[in-house]
């Protein structure tokens, strides 16, 4: 069988696309990609055709090839010269780096032990080398050990409490949604391949929400922007949960079938009246009840949750708390409707473990 060639090893030997690649940033989308390579230097990025991501792909890997191929790219080791804060560097070459390193941590250990060490790395780039970038080294050394991500963890835990797993209904499921909301999510710039479904499904008629503290690309095209103060995320999700009790807008079969705790839910929500929270949210208790009633007379809801609204003090409970609403009315069990959080489609590998 003829060997797999990586495609660096193909831009090397001048080889002219375009070639299929895939996106290697942290972004659930994972977009498909046509790669163009003209002696031996990428000159073209472009989307590929793919069922779920359709040729989209942002501006940040359109211009993949300037990137690549700039003159301010780093590519090898630098030391500062002169004052920390001056911006002058020098290079050493990687054995004079190496070989610093190491006989700093060497220091380090003999003073104040290995755990003095503390290993920090994530996912900017999603490929084997950097996202496991020196754990069996750091192990080996006996280093401190932490979460590798300060990105998601109060929201997964909260998403686990409630669910019980990091995953969720499909985002292409929101094609055939009637309402769709976009809480705390700037898909039109972060997210873009759930935006394309955002506008598939706005075009045979959804009604577009996004709830989010600050007027983004994403808000700007929605049919209404509800303009949360930060943190406030899971005041609104109470609130609407009172009005859905309170007015019996709930599917009482899907929530007898498949959840637990609902009776001292139910009491718990009776106190989080929308006049009570509309100072706590900034929004008119007129406008939270409307949207209550439209999220709860529409069983076809699809929420689209960001992480953000995970990185305040109470970030995992509003997690668990908007888990919660599709379970009220029964969403999670329609073909187009339920919850989404980080992951884009919950049958594919997040870059996130769960």
């Amino acid at each position: 069988m003829e060997a797999i060639q990586t495609l660096e090893d193909r831009c090397h030997e001048g080889i002219i696309g375009p070639m299929r690649s895939v996106c290697p940033h942290d972004c659930p989308s994972c977009c498909s990609l046509e790669v163009t390579v003209e002696d031996g230097r990428i000159a073209k990025v472009t989307g590929a055709d793919h069922p779920f991501t359709q040729s989209v792909i942002c501006g940040k890997v359109r211009e993949y090839a300037e990137r690549v191929h700039s003159p301010l790219r780093v590519t090898e080791p630098l030391r500062r010269a002169g004052a920390k804060g001056d911006g002058r560097f020098e290079p050493i070459g990687w054995d004079a780096a190496v070989a610093e390193i190491a006989e700093r941590w060497r220091a380090v250990i003999a003073a104040h032990g290995a755990e003095a060490i503390l290993p920090f790395s994530y996912a900017g780039s999603m490929g084997q080398v950097q996202y496991h970038a020196g754990h069996p080294l750091f192990h080996a050394l006996g280093a401190t050990q932490l979460d590798r991500t300060i990105c998601v963890s109060t929201a997964y835990t909260g998403w686990r409490a409630t669910v019980g797993t990091v995953t969720g209904n499909d985002s292409e499921q929101m094609v055939g949604a009637d309402l769709v909301v976009l809480w705390g999510i700037n898909a039109a710039y972060s997210t873009i391949n759930v935006m394309t479904l955002v506008k598939q499904a706005r075009a045979r008629g959804a009604w577009v929400v996004t709830i989010d503290p600050y007027r983004t690309p994403t808000a700007q095209q929605a049919d209404e922007h509800l303009m949360v103060k930060p943190g406030s995320d899971g005041a609104l999700a109470l609130a609407m949960m009172h009005v859905l009790v309170r007015e019996d807008r709930l599917d009482r079969d899907y929530i007898a079938r498949a959840t637990l705790g609902f009776d001292q839910l139910a009491e718990h929500v009776r106190a989080w009246t929308p006049e009570r929270v509309a100072p706590i949210v900034g929004l008119p208790a007129e406008t939270i009840t409307r949207f209550a009633r439209r999220y709860g007379a529409t069983r076809r809801a699809f929420l689209r949750i960001g992480i953000g609204i995970s990185r305040h003090d109470n970030g995992g409970m509003t997690c668990r708390t908007l888990a919660c609403l599709p379970a009220l009315t029964g969403a999670y069990a329609d073909p187009h409707g339920g919850a989404g959080h980080a992951r884009t489609r919950c049958s594919e590998t997040s870059c996130h473990p769960s």
